[in-house]
């Protein structure tokens, strides 16, 4: 089945709750005080369903006394549209712009139009109403889907809005089930032989029995036992639906409206956000999903703002929401551009806004530096998984071509400062590197290489100060000695041999220079020209290591061969 929230918005006593009771059978007045002042206070639930589109539409009633703007403003939040309500005798009054404008701030631009109490006005007053809300509407940017008269009491019109509905909400479905997990909790209580019950909307993602999510913004791990939608056991929570899961870890004193339930979403206490209308003075506050948190903002790009909360909210890029200052009154709405900033240089921002706007994940692999970014980070980031970057990667993390460059002259700099010869461990200290990032840039270089602990410039450090490298040398001062006799030194022979302190024979052997130049002098003293035989007898070698000697000669020009003799060239 599909999951389609709605929210039911409307002024004070336009006759909101009653409509839903009539298309539901539900009253969504709970609370005794709502009874006794036959007014709703808070937020209520009910559903609709359509069997024949595999649909139910996830009712929220909304509060529609501005003393209960707040409350309104949490049903609001996980509901993908709106069903506006508006008395056909009174029309559009204060609250009903209200709740269109709160809606515009959550994203809706599009509504379905009621107009209640039709059986009690003429013709000519139901047109007025009708005009009369068509143009606040239009004056609001927001499209009407279609409207209805109904008469509740009378049952008149309400097939059609029922109808109307199903339309709606199957036009508006947001395909949401692939998203990573959250759920907006608007109550917590205990239940006899269950232990806690969390109650809220699934938002996005899916959730199963036995699976372990995360409370935030405390960020305490909890597994879910089971859940109910509507009192009804079900095996698996999915994207708009209601739900109320039992969650025993959990303390319902540890639970209050507007925490989150998530799964793969990090919290962050800094947003960055641009914002519609005015942005309110001083210490404000947002609404992120059903949770009312505080700021305090620093301007950054004519409508870009990057806001610092009282406490983390698990955002993702595209959340919106409404503004208020101090004294609850909505002066605007906001929309998250980057959930997880790390850097907030306003500068920076400054430089790279265009890949904030349009490239963000270009923007993240430069904002997060030599850290890198990881997997987890960037499908926090959307809410969803996404193809990861084409940039460079260690293990888990992805790191931007231009830092990695930026790091590579930090460490040649460093290098040339110490002579050629760092420990490794200063290296990965001063440049705030892992040895991930450090062996990658490795990798790339023929130059630098770690030995013993040092990293190395090969053209500029003292090998002779190495141990290894002095052993290698000694036994290379032998004599002629093959690779295999020199396995505990191989990282070194490559240096040598670069350095032109050792040279390479071919068929994996190897001389120091200064042995080469002694076997290159005893040579001379035979002549000008000399035989592979004399050659044997003057050095000592068999013809296994004197042939590749002889060769190498050749190559570097010293002699020349001339049939079965060997003639000095210089």
């Amino acid at each position: 089945m599909r999951y389609f929230p709605l929210g039911i918005a409307g002024h004070v006593d336009h006759g909101k709750t009653f409509l839903v009771k009539t298309l539901t059978s539900i009253d969504t007045d709970r609370l005794p005080e709502e009874k006794k002042r036959g007014m709703s206070i808070d937020i209520g639930f009910a559903f609709l369903d359509f069997p024949s589109k595999n649909l139910r539409v996830e009712i929220i009633d909304l509060p529609g006394h501005e003393r209960f703007i707040k409350n309104a403003i949490c049903g609001l939040a996980p509901v993908w549209g709106l069903l506006l309500v508006v008395d056909a005798g009174e029309g559009v009054m204060p609250q009903t712009v209200e709740h269109i404008r709160l809606a515009k701030s959550f994203g809706i631009q599009e509504v379905i139009l009621a107009l209640t109490k039709a059986d009690r006005v003429d013709l000519d007053t139901l047109d007025l109403a009708r005009e009369e809300a068509f143009q606040m509407l239009s004056s609001e940017s927001v499209d009407a889907f279609g409207v209805f008269p109904v008469s509740a009491l009378k049952g008149e019109g309400l097939e059609d809005l029922r109808t109307g509905i199903g339309e709606y909400a199957s036009k508006h479905l947001r395909d949401r089930d692939k998203h990573l997990f959250r759920f907006f909790v608007d109550s917590a209580f205990s239940v006899k032989g269950y232990g806690t019950v969390v109650r809220g909307s699934c938002v996005s993602g899916s959730v199963s029995e036995g699976d372990t999510i995360t409370l935030e913004p405390i960020g305490k791990p909890c597994k879910v036992r089971k859940m109910q939608n509507h009192g009804v056991f079900v095996k698996e929570g999915r994207a708009g639906e209601r739900l109320a899961l039992n969650i025993p870890d959990l303390d319902p004193k540890e639970v209050e409206r507007g925490y989150f339930l998530v799964r793969g979403i990090k919290p962050s206490n800094r947003l960055i956000v641009r914002v519609e209308g005015q942005m309110p003075k001083g210490v404000a506050y947002l609404f992120l999903g059903m949770r009312e948190v505080s700021f305090l903002h620093k301007h950054i790009h004519e409508d870009l703002y990057l806001l610092r909360l009282s406490e983390p909210v698990p955002a993702v890029r595209g959340d919106r929401g409404p503004l208020l200052n101090s004294s609850g009154r909505h002066l605007g709405s906001y929309q998250v551009l980057h959930p997880l900033p790390v850097r907030s240089s306003k500068r920076f921002i400054r430089e790279n806004l265009s890949l904030l706007l349009e490239n963000p994940e270009e923007y993240l692999l430069l904002e997060r530096g030599v850290r890198g970014l990881s997997l987890g980070e960037l499908f926090s980031f959307y809410g969803f998984a996404v193809q990861p970057p084409k940039d460079l990667r260690v293990g888990e993390r992805f790191y931007h071509p231009e830092i990695l460059k930026s790091i590579s002259e930090k460490l040649k700099t460093l290098l040339s400062m110490k002579g050629g010869s760092i420990p490794l461990s200063e290296v990965l200290s001063k440049l705030r590197v892992s040895q991930d990032i450090l062996g990658l840039i490795l990798e790339k270089s023929v130059d630098l290489k770690v030995v013993e602990g040092y990293l190395l410039d090969t053209k500029r450090a003292k090998l002779e100060d190495l141990e290894g490298y002095i052993m290698l040398m000694g036994l290379l001062s032998e004599g002629i000695r093959e690779e295999k006799d020199l396995q505990a030194y191989k990282e070194y022979i490559s240096l040598a041999v670069r350095r032109g302190q050792v040279y390479s024979l071919g068929d994996y052997l190897y001389v120091s220079r200064q042995m080469f130049e002694d076997y290159v002098k005893k040579l001379r003293t035979l002549g000008k020209e000399f035989t592979l035989q004399q050659a044997k007898e003057a050095l000592g070698l068999t013809r296994k290591y004197l042939i590749p000697l002889l060769e190498h000669m050749d190559r570097l020009g010293i002699t020349k061969r001339e049939g079965e003799r060997r003639v000095f060239l210089r």
